[in-house]
């Protein structure tokens, strides 16, 4: 019965640290859209977690081999989900689950009983990837019916952050830089500047305000303001030809959202695929020489068509 169970803790220790990583995912939509190192560092996590979930899953349904086991296990998992995310979004989450557990672990038991010779990676790697895959499409499910409840009720924007990205990356941008650069105020050294300023009346002679004396010690400051002013007025022009266009097909935006998640994940979750064989092999290999499973070599007989 240890044997049995050996791999359940740890399935179900790291599907609750899955559930929980996940469930931020579910208030907001902006994550889709943020181009950057820390949040292709956070899929690489969640992605990662999902191979991890399927790959001890699979194993403990390989040792377990009985709905006695089987069963009471998945069903755990598959209530995890109530205790973080909304409960209507957590039914959902509960029934995609449990349907992704029993029909990997089918498909496992049927390739148990049919195999010839025992390999790890062929018998219990594909059913890591298949599990893998359900539980992206269960999770993208539930992030299709959150975001949809969220645009229904806020509305769609497009983020600030997409907006900035494709602003920095436009030719407008660069010459908007390139004329900074060479609208260059004259330097003034300082014990000029403090002539000038205890002589007011000299620059009065000339029509010349004392106090544009204060933006010589600041040059970049009074570029900076009327600098950013064109940048935000840019950036909001930008936003509402984006809205505008998006507007007539918002309907269908949460399914392209969830879309986009599914394919992200299940890319970054075939990278990490490639080392199951490995990690399997592994496994099994210390296995055998703890002494934990043992092999048996069988010789059958085999019947030929002699003419």
């Amino acid at each position: 019965m240890l044997k049995k169970l050996i791999f359940a803790p740890f399935f179900l220790l790291t599907f609750i640290l899955l559930i929980y990583q996940l469930n931020p995912l579910l208030s907001s939509y902006d994550f889709v859209f943020v181009l950057s190192a820390d949040t292709l560092i956070e899929l690489i996590k969640i992605a990662a977690l999902f191979v991890l979930s399927s790959l001890l899953f699979s194993l403990f349904a390989t040792f377990a081999n009985g709905w006695k086991l089987i069963l009471p296990v998945s069903l755990l998992a598959a209530a995890i989900p109530l205790l973080f995310i909304n409960t209507a979004l957590a039914i959902v989450l509960t029934v995609t689950i449990i349907i992704s557990l029993l029909l990997t672990y089918l498909a496992l038991e049927n390739n148990l009983k049919s195999y010839l010779t025992f390999k790890a990676s062929a018998l219990i790697g594909p059913a890591v990837r298949h599990l893998s895959a359900l539980l992206i499409a269960s999770f993208c499910i539930v992030y299709f019916l959150s975001a949809n409840q969220i645009i229904a009720q806020k509305g769609f924007e497009i983020p600030d952050s997409l907006i900035d990205t494709a602003i920095s990356m436009s030719p407008a941008k660069s010459l908007t830089e390139q004329s900074q650069t060479e609208a260059q105020l004259p330097s003034i050294n300082s014990e000029q500047l403090e002539l000038l300023k205890q002589n007011p009346d000299m620059l009065k002679q000339y029509g010349l305000d004392p106090q544009m004396l204060d933006t010589l010690t600041n040059p970049q400051k009074t570029l900076q303001a009327p600098q950013n002013l064109l940048n935000d007025t840019i950036k909001q022009t930008v936003k509402d030809q984006f809205q505008t266009l998006i507007k007539p097909y918002q309907s269908f935006i949460p399914a392209i959202l969830a879309l986009i998640l599914f394919l992200t994940l299940q890319s970054l979750t075939a990278v990490l695929s490639i080392f199951i064989s490995p990690v399997l092999w592994l496994i099994f290999t210390i296995f055998e020489k703890t002494a934990f499973v043992k092999f048996e070599i069988e010789q059958r007989p085999v019947k030929k068509l002699v003419i």
